[in-house]
């Protein structure tokens, strides 16, 4: 919810406005006063085994894109290798450590352009997998896997996930009552690092 909100902030920022949501659409104005529709065609939804998320969407012009958020590793590992799909790689990762060492949550985006031949096949084949009476959940995973590959890196954001209220006080007395403190996290090390020492 934080990164949505982040990210709704940061475009509005630049111009680009979010207007309207419904299950079927989602509509932005742009910087040139004019409003664009975007009709959803897939979510393709989050999980903690697949640690991304994705939408496939028709753009008012007709074209339709995959549109992928996710933990930075998921996402940089189904890059293309063209030059354009990876023109900003190397200064990503130096800004996504950097972010991690500040003990911030990353995550990237990714994006592909899905000739309708091969989406008509795709979504098939997820009409299929999502109405599976056994396996339901592998099936959709691995029909997903299909489309998520061949990314370009748009971009990374990195958010500050706040502490909640007394995490440092009930720590500390869990400590002094002997009670043995651990910390169990999907985060980078760096991050969990940095978390760790804000407890």
């Amino acid at each position: 919810m934080l990164f949505r909100s982040a990210l709704v902030t940061a475009g509005a920022e630049y111009g680009f406005v979010f207007v309207a949501r419904t299950p079927e659409s989602v509509t932005i104005r742009t910087p040139w006063e004019e409003e664009r529709i975007y009709e959803i065609l897939n979510v393709i939804e989050f999980t903690s085994t697949r640690k991304r998320m994705s939408v496939v969407v028709r753009t008012p012009s007709g074209e339709i894109k995959l549109l992928c958020k996710g933990a930075d590793n998921v996402i940089l590992e189904r890059l293309g290798t063209s030059p354009s799909q990876r023109k900003d790689f190397d200064i990503t990762i130096l800004h996504l450590e950097k972010f991690a060492k500040e003990g911030l949550r990353t995550l990237c985006l990714g994006m592909a352009n899905i000739p309708k031949v091969k989406y008509d096949a795709w979504n098939a084949a997820m009409q299929e997998a999502s109405t599976a009476m056994s396996n339901r959940e592998a099936k959709v995973d691995a029909v997903a896997e299909q489309m998520e590959m061949e990314l370009t890196l748009i971009g990374s954001s990195a958010i500050e996930d706040k502490l909640q209220d007394q995490v440092p006080e009930t720590i500390a007395k869990l400590l002094e009552a002997n009670i043995h403190v651990w910390m169990l996290t999907g985060d980078k090390q760096e991050t969990a690092i940095n978390i760790a020492k804000s407890c």
